[in-house]
């Protein structure tokens, strides 16, 4: 049976040809073969995770996911705290009482604002330190931490 009589299977998920694979230069030697799927692997590398890993090395080296995350922290904190306002009132109107508006009030919820966005963009920072670190490391879990940072998770 020669190559040419053989009936062309369609590609497998990979993109890869499971009759022709390891073939293309129609050498049959082990060497000829070893060259062919060493081919074979070099392509699938370039094709399936370079990609991938050139993302990845973008990622740790840019200021993308903190910008990202920072502004995610800033809606997430003002609904925090909106919530509280509004829960903290719903609480006082069950005995006929209204929340203390007063200035006071208002500089203290700023100030405790302030010191929770101060805390939570921190907090932020050292993580996506971490975790550009072990995306240039090549530590495992980057992938997995990568997409819960980025809110893909």
């Amino acid at each position: 049976m020669d190559l040419a009589s053989m009936e062309i299977a369609a590609p497998d998920s990979y993109g890869r040809n499971p009759v022709t694979s390891g073939q293309r230069s129609g050498n049959t030697s082990y060497q000829g073969t070893l060259a062919d799927l060493t081919r074979d692997q070099w392509n699938d590398f370039k094709n399936r995770y370079l990609p991938t890993q050139q993302e990845l090395f973008g990622l740790a080296t840019s200021d993308k996911l903190l910008t990202e995350q920072l502004g995610r922290n800033k809606v997430n904190i003002d609904n925090s705290f909106a919530n509280s306002e509004k829960s903290e009132s719903m609480r006082l109107g069950r005995y006929g009482l209204e929340a203390e508006d007063s200035q006071q009030n208002n500089i203290n919820t700023s100030l405790l604002k302030s010191l929770t966005t101060a805390s939570v963009n921190n907090e932020t920072r050292s993580a996506v330190d971490d975790l550009q670190n072990k995306i240039i490391t090549g530590q495992s879990g980057a992938p997995k931490t990568l997409a819960d940072i980025g809110g893909k998770g």
